[in-house]
């Protein structure tokens, strides 16, 4: 129910804006606002309601599969807490930490986290993946 500049604004709030930041992260956060301001009122309404809601993720059933978690050491709109609890949750995930790269890393440090997500997928190499299904088998 709220107007789109409010919200917009709300979304805005997190991208740290007031800070001096690097030029490949201050062009991710361009970029970001560019494709928020094409966002009607409606689909960003949902996204925020989706983002916002409380949900959870039952971690317990997600033990069994390769975890990679992509962090990095510098400002980004998630808390602490949040991060130290991800950590907790997935004790035998691989931590890929970046120095830096803001709150959108995967366009700041591209090569980065691709290179990443390689090493993440190089354990799959010999495997298949189950017809009509996302279990990995030898």
């Amino acid at each position: 129910m709220l107007p789109s500049m409010v919200l917009k604004k709300m979304v805005m709030g997190n991208f740290g804006g007031e800070k001096m930041m690097e030029p490949v992260v201050a062009d991710s956060v361009d970029f970001m606002v560019e494709r928020l301001e094409s966002l009607s009122q409606a689909e960003l309404a949902s996204r925020l309601t989706l983002n916002c809601g409380s949900s959870y993720v039952h971690v317990d059933k997600l033990q069994q599969y390769c975890i990679t978690i992509i962090d990095v050491f510098d400002d980004c709109a998630i808390a602490s807490p949040v991060s130290e609890d991800m950590y907790r949750s997935y004790p035998h995930a691989s931590m890929a930490h970046l120095k830096n790269g803001g709150n959108f890393p995967y366009l700041s440090r591209c090569d980065e986290v691709n290179l990443h997500l390689q090493v993440h997928l190089l354990r799959f190499e010999r495997t298949r993946c189950k017809a009509g299904g996302s279990h990995f088998s030898d």
